[in-house]
């Protein structure tokens, strides 16, 4: 058995749509959205709509509450906006979401978290010390934990648990974001295949262009708050500081 999972979609419809059909030539049929869907692009209400269409289960993520309160004044206006394109079924549906579940995959027990078991902002890193997380798991009981939010791939193997960061479709950065100058954005998708075959535990990590043109279209076509702006992290390959 194969599962796909998506993560931070940040309301990018085309990018979506891409990496589902991706999934679906490569024979995976069931897909699990690990949240941060809507805020920090140009279509939150129709890619919201298009998870809800294809029925593919969805947690929520720290972006999908809407209720931030970033400090950075963009971001704040950004967030805004996404609030006032969506109606009040979809905000209802948002504030509804899990914040975790559990899937079984023929037995192996998978646990899906935007972030950590703990938190939907939680950043679970390369270098985050096994005492830290030892802490946030809790007396959660997996095999497999799969998360987003840092919009960097990660495989991870802690004693006899894997965990499995599956990147960003809709904004994957160069870097985790911890404060500073916002990380460049990379030009393609994530998103990751956990497979339990025969005993046999299969992880894959996948990579698709990102259609920057489509994105911008999109990007100009709305009224979303200084999407100009917003273009230049697509733009920037300036060293990590």
């Amino acid at each position: 058995m194969r599962v796909a999972f998506i993560s931070d979609l940040h309301a990018s419809l085309d990018a979506l749509d891409a990496v589902l059909s991706d999934i679906a030539q490569r024979g995976v049929e069931r897909v699990v959205c690990l949240g941060d869907i809507v805020d920090l692009g140009p279509e939150p209400s129709s890619t919201l709509e298009r998870l809800q269409q294809l029925q593919i289960p969805c947690i929520r993520g720290n972006h999908d509450t809407l209720d931030e309160h970033p400090p950075i004044q963009r971001l704040a206006e950004v967030e805004d906006w996404t609030r006032d394109q969506l109606g009040a079924a979809q905000l209802a549906w948002l504030d509804a979401l899990p914040v975790e579940h559990l899937e079984d995959l023929d037995g192996l027990r998978v646990l899906c978290v935007h972030a950590s078991p703990r938190s939907v902002g939680d950043q679970v890193l390369a270098d985050t010390p096994l005492e830290t997380l030892d802490a946030w798991w809790g007396d959660r009981q997996f095999d497999v934990m799969v998360c987003g939010h840092t919009h960097v791939p990660l495989l991870r193997r802690l004693n006899e648990q894997l965990v499995v960061n599956v990147g960003s479709v809709g904004q994957p950065f160069r870097w985790a974001f911890s404060g500073g100058p916002p990380p460049a954005v990379l030009p393609w998708s994530e998103y990751a295949i956990v497979g339990h075959v025969a005993g046999r535990v299969s992880v894959e990590h996948c990579r698709i262009p990102f259609d920057l043109e489509a994105f911008t279209r999109a990007l100009r076509a709305s009224t979303f708050p200084g999407g100009d702006a917003w273009l230049e992290q697509w733009a920037r390959r300036a060293p990590r500081p």
